[in-house]
């Protein structure tokens, strides 16, 4: 089941901070992932949006997930998945930064915009999160 996959994900990722095993991973996603864990608290439909997008991958690793929407051409629901099963994820694990429907209901995350670096740079987030990150 799609549910399973984050939970697994996530002892995954339990076991690894555990064992201290973070040394492992390339230093420049540590950096982008810093970079929007800071910031989570004015985010976290960003971060929660980047966790749905990942499930999507992991789950159909087909799919440009930068194509969030059906109305794209090869596009998928990425609101459904998120309304379905990241949310209550993050509400069972994360209830602080959890959204309470679906995190692609705020404006940087519902609008038309293919998820390249370029069309990121016209999101409307309040601290321009795509510019920064690499």
């Amino acid at each position: 089941m799609i549910e399973d996959v984050l939970e697994e994900v996530y002892k995954e990722a339990q076991i690894i901070f555990k064992e201290n095993r973070l040394d492992n991973i390339d230093a420049t996603l540590k950096k982008d992932i810093d970079l929007l864990i800071d910031k989570i608290g004015s985010n976290k439909s960003i971060v929660s949006a980047l966790a749905t997008s990942l499930l999507k991958k992991i789950i159909d690793p087909k799919q440009d997930i930068r194509l969030h929407r059906t109305d794209f051409e090869n596009g998928y629901s990425a609101r459904s998945l998120d309304t379905k099963i990241t949310s209550p994820f993050f509400k069972k694990y994360f209830p602080k930064y959890a959204n309470k429907e679906s995190s692609f209901l705020t404006l940087a995350t519902r609008e038309r915009i293919k998820w390249t670096i370029d069309d990121g740079n016209n999101l409307k987030t309040g601290t321009k999160i795509s510019k920064n990150v690499s």
